[in-house]
């Protein structure tokens, strides 16, 4: 991880630490999700035929731990993921699994906009987004973005809720400049931002 990443995160890091130990914040909660993850950017062709490199549809996990008090809380999630790379088209998708290993890191502030039914909590995330993105034969990057979820909570007895989970993120490409020109007369592609909405469920439990 780049030096200046590094810094970023262990700002972002000492910053909620200071939140979370505030006494203004008093509940803490663990959690563990599973869902999918769809993309779109990543890079285009310059010839004008609209096909894309991008990751392709991996499963992902996550865990997190959050401190809430009233409407709001601070969180952490870290999620990982294994993609296939994918050459998608207007008509077809060519894609071979497990060209990306994807780690990422989402420090965020969550906020209850609605209670819906006995106990059901409406939430909104947002936050930044730090990613390490290691590729099949390259080195590799970091990139960090911004995310941002909404919830459903449901109380399930005792200290369990379970979540639903919906989010939309973006990240510059995963790819570098020049790393998709294979050269020999085949297309060339320009670098785009990498759009990623995701479902979730998800459960969490009250400490």
């Amino acid at each position: 991880m780049p030096t200046s990443l590094g810094r970023r995160v262990a700002i972002v890091l000492a910053a909620a630490t200071i939140v979370w130990c505030s006494p203004l914040f008093g509940q803490w909660r663990v959690g563990a999700e599973v869902g999918a993850a769809r993309f779109w950017g990543a890079s285009l062709d310059t010839d004008g035929n609209q096909t894309s490199f991008r990751p392709y549809r991996p499963t992902t996990f996550g865990i997190g731990l959050e401190r809430q008090t009233g409407r709001y809380a601070v969180g952490l999630q870290v999620h990982y993921a294994k993609a296939s790379l994918a050459l998608e088209g207007p008509e077809r998708v060519i894609s071979a699994e497990g060209a990306f290993t994807i780690l990422s890191i989402s420090p965020e502030l969550a906020v209850r906009i609605a209670t819906l039914g006995s106990g059901n909590q409406f939430r909104v995330h947002v936050g930044p987004l730090f990613e390490r993105w290691e590729i099949v034969d390259q080195d590799a990057r970091a990139r960090v973005g911004a995310q941002g979820t909404v919830s459903l909570d449901v109380p399930l007895g005792g200290r369990f809720d379970g979540v639903v989970l919906a989010g939309v993120a973006v990240t510059p490409s995963p790819f570098e400049e020049g790393e998709l020109d294979l050269g020999g007369g085949a297309p060339t592609y320009d670098l785009r931002a990498l759009w990623r909405r995701s479902f979730a469920l998800g459960l969490r439990y009250q400490l």
